[in-house]
């Protein structure tokens, strides 16, 4: 969460509601947020056209239907909670769910039965517009729909040709910078400017890069692939200081290369298309040429040809450098790590193990190939456990190594989460933390203000100060009704481990789609980011795990006992006879949150290192 300081005091719902919307934008879209907090890979739309795609890969493949269960579990459970549909809209996609449900073996007929979900559907874009100009306008003290609909939002612009770089642009020129100098904020005004950037109008484009590298080697190549090479600085008029900084930046030996799009129906996709074409020659040049070194910018500005309008581009970050943890390493647990992977921590064959998945995970950072990400960090994770018992049951099996470690440190990554948005955000957050009596760290004494009946007159002065921030209000508001008590927190956790179950089947599709057919849906780096996530929380609970144990320990024998407190904490967390209904108190909220005597648990003076 990035902070959007106002030049004014928020005086309406519907203003607090639009800075909201702003924030809540910009935090999906930013490069570095959380992965909980990004937009996702899907929306309802475009997960009917994953199960499209994925019933007739399995159905070529002779896959057992089986294997689409998760996917339609998922898809019903979206069209359920999406806030751009109608009750009549839901009513009507169930039967069309179920028809699907009935005809798992004929990927034609689920494919007539996904079409008939789209028609019910409606025009989709329209309705997520229109759904989040209502609340912002008429409901806006609904913000869980709100963040719920700019998922959607920005996923199905995605869909219809407008990239994530489009719309972050867009939030950022037509609402943050907007928001930040205005001494009036007009929510309605401020909706029709950004909406109106989404016009599906197509445009031709002209792309500048810098590039080096001896390209001027194959003039026909360059002339097939319609790539110029211009010696001299484009004389383009209205250029901005950003804009001439890029192009006096180049180097010796280095030149300009100018790429005419095909009309494109925003900027960025302008930008993918160019560069694009020019991987698709350096790829065609280095297979032949293998030492041959181009390297084109990641820059790029890109010229409207009918308005003359220029945009400065940057293009997608590298999947694996994008997710970044809020906690910084230190070198202790570096240390702990040499004494896990080379000393007597682990039997010599599960330490051999761990090392041989740290090799991988450092070849999927230095790759950048999204394909390549992908099948490294996943061959990272099978060559940390046993083979599968059974070859048909390869996905349940991977995910059941997974979803323990996943599901129990969840607590302690979602607090931290919102802990470092706090402090980064509230600049006197630690004084109100300062006056919460008892033992204990900062980031303790930050959940049991969060959660704790006794701290009820120091969460209303929390509330107060955060109040020039609608989204932080919203996160931390959630998160308190997540972890009220011991039944929400089972149900929060229930709900976690399903769709990171899920996911992880889209994870192991895609990666067989990889492998067998070299293709992947257009989600690829997104689901990069996430299996990083995952497997390094499965790498560091090896380690925390094997610290904490008297013993030398296997791999093997770590995943156990992850697995059988997974089942004792959802076991635990609710006890029959009792009332677990009741909100947490300060004797026992550490223990309920994060598990009583756990190795993943912090201990209560833990504070991250943000």
């Amino acid at each position: 969460m990035r902070k959007l300081t106002l030049s004014i005091e928020l005086t309406t719902q519907q203003q607090s509601a639009i800075v909201f919307f702003a924030s809540a934008l910009d935090e999906q879209l930013y490069d570095f947020t959380d992965d909980s907090f990004k937009a996702p890979a899907l929306n309802t739309f475009t997960r009917t056209l994953e199960l499209q795609s994925v019933a007739q890969a399995n159905h070529s493949a002779g896959i057992s239907k089986d294997a689409l269960k998760p996917f339609i579990e998922e898809l019903e459970a979206s069209f359920g909670k999406d806030a751009a549909l109608s009750s009549e809209q839901k009513a009507l996609c169930k039967f069309h769910i179920a028809s699907i449900n009935e005809n798992l073996a004929e990927s034609d007929r689920i494919a007539r039965g996904v079409s008939g979900l789209r028609i019910s559907m409606g025009e989709y874009f329209e309705s997520i517009i229109d759904s989040i100009t209502e609340i912002v306008m008429e409901k806006p003290k609904e913000k869980n729909k709100l963040i719920n609909l700019i998922s959607s939002f920005i996923v199905q612009a995605e869909a219809l040709g407008f990239p994530r770089r489009h719309t972050f642009h867009v939030t950022q020129n037509c609402l943050i910078r907007r928001i930040k100098t205005s001494k009036q904020i007009n929510p309605e005004n401020l909706l029709s400017e950004f909406f109106s950037k989404f016009q599906n109008k197509k445009r031709p484009y002209e792309c500048i890069f810098l590039c080096s590298g001896p390209l001027q080697k194959y003039p026909k190549l360059l002339e097939k692939f319609k790539i110029k090479i211009e010696p001299q600085k484009p004389d383009w008029e209205n250029l901005s200081r950003d804009q001439l900084l890029f192009l006096d930046s180049i180097q010796d030996g280095d030149f300009y290369i100018k790429i005419s799009t095909p009309p494109r129906i925003s900027p960025a996709q302008a930008h993918i298309f160019a560069i694009s074409t020019i991987n698709e020659l350096v790829g065609l040049i280095k297979f032949y040429a293998h030492t041959e070194d181009f390297r084109p910018s990641k820059l790029s500005l890109v010229r409207d040809t009918e308005t003359n309008k220029i945009y400065r581009i940057h293009e997608d970050p590298d999947p694996m450098h994008c997710w970044v943890s809020h906690t910084s390493a230190s070198e202790a647990e570096m240390l702990e790590m040499i004494e896990v992977t080379h000393g007597k921590f682990l039997t010599d064959t599960s330490a051999n193990k761990l090392r041989r998945t740290l090799r991988l995970h450092r070849s999927a950072l230095k790759s950048n190939s999204a394909e390549n990400q992908l099948i490294d960090l996943w061959a990272g994770l099978e060559g940390l456990v046993s083979r599968p018992g059974k070859e048909s049951q390869r996905i349940e099996y991977f995910s059941e190594c997974l979803l323990p470690a996943l599901t129990l440190s969840y607590p302690e990554k979602i607090f931290t989460s919102a802990y470092s948005d706090f402090c980064k955000t509230t600049p006197n957050g630690k004084n109100l933390l300062a006056n919460i009596d008892g033992n204990g760290s900062d980031f303790s004494k930050f959940v049991r203000l969060i959660l704790c009946q006794e701290q009820e007159q120091q969460r209303i002065a929390l509330l107060q100060t955060i109040k020039p921030n609608p989204l932080l209000t919203n996160r931390l508001w959630k998160l308190s009704d997540a972890f009220k008590n011991r039944s929400e927190i089972q149900q929060t956790l229930r709900h976690h481990r399903q769709k990171v179950r899920w996911h992880l089947s889209r994870i192991y599709h895609t990666r067989n789609s990889i492998m067998h057919s070299a293709s992947a849906l257009p989600y690829l780096p997104t689901i990069v980011e996430n299996l990083h996530v995952y497997l390094d929380t499965l790498i560091k609970s090896i380690q925390k795990v094997t610290a904490a144990s008297p013993e030398r320990q296997s791999i093997d024998g770590i995943l156990q006992y992850l697995s059988t407190w997974e089942k004792y904490r959802f076991h635990a967390l609710t006890n029959e006879g009792e009332n677990n209904e009741i909100a947490l108190k300060e004797d026992n909220v550490w223990d309920v949150v994060f598990g009583q005597n756990m190795a993943l648990a912090p201990s209560i003076d833990y504070e991250p290192s943000i």
